[in-house]
């Protein structure tokens, strides 16, 4: 049973409707866990699907976004429960847009508070130029088109601000948001690094995250 398909992005604990078709009869099923490759649906009664089955689904995460078509295809099942389904067809735009919507709903989960950081990063691992997004004293999220796999190791160097020396970080890759970036972990910074990061989110306006 391959289970590695939601692995390239982040997944988060969703509950909304996805309708379907199936050989003339419509279906409403809830979906229960959304990531930016697919969606596991939950069965309210079993259905008639195979590994494979491929079928257009419609769906809103959440009312600030627009009613998204995918087409989709199973790729297992659990028994009892539903199925995960993989995104084989999806709008580039809607894509980036759920994307977007994982990405903030993590950002709302994490247990320090983040400031906008905007930056170029040295990035010794990466091969393009890497950005930051924001920050917090456990992490930032780092803008690269460069696929960088979960568990990877960093070696970061920026500047918070003009005025102070560079900061040095090591960071693992915790979660990709597809061609948008990566979260990463500070796993070793300096004391006194650290304490520069403290002072420069306390005082910076804390990012915004949007809800449902």
């Amino acid at each position: 049973m391959n289970r590695k398909y939601f692995r390239k992005y982040p997944r988060i604990t969703v509950d909304f409707i996805v309708q379907f078709n199936l050989d003339g009869v419509e279906h409403r099923e809830r979906a229960s866990v959304l990531g930016g490759g697919g969606l596991f649906l939950n069965f309210k009664q079993p259905i008639a699907l195979d590994t494979g089955r491929e079928f257009t689904a419609q769906f809103r995460p959440a009312k600030h976004l627009p009613l998204i078509d995918a087409r989709c295809k199973v790729r297992y099942f659990v028994p009892g429960q539903g199925a995960a389904i993989e995104f084989s067809g999806i709008d580039p735009e809607h894509h980036r847009l759920l994307l977007q919507f994982i990405h903030n709903k993590i950002g709302s989960r994490r247990k320090h508070p983040r400031a906008s950081f905007a930056t170029q990063i040295e990035c010794k691992e990466c091969m393009t130029l890497a950005f930051a997004r924001d920050i917090s004293v456990g992490g930032m999220f780092v803008e690269t088109d460069q696929p960088l796999p979960v568990g990877s190791r960093l070696n970061l160097r920026f500047n918070l601000e003009e005025q102070d020396p560079i900061t040095v970080a090591a960071a693992e890759v915790t979660y990709q948001v597809g061609k948008m970036g990566v979260g990463v972990q500070f796993v070793d910074v300096a004391p006194e690094d650290l304490k520069r990061i403290e002072r420069y989110v306390a005082k910076s306006k804390p990012v915004a995250n949007i809800s449902n």
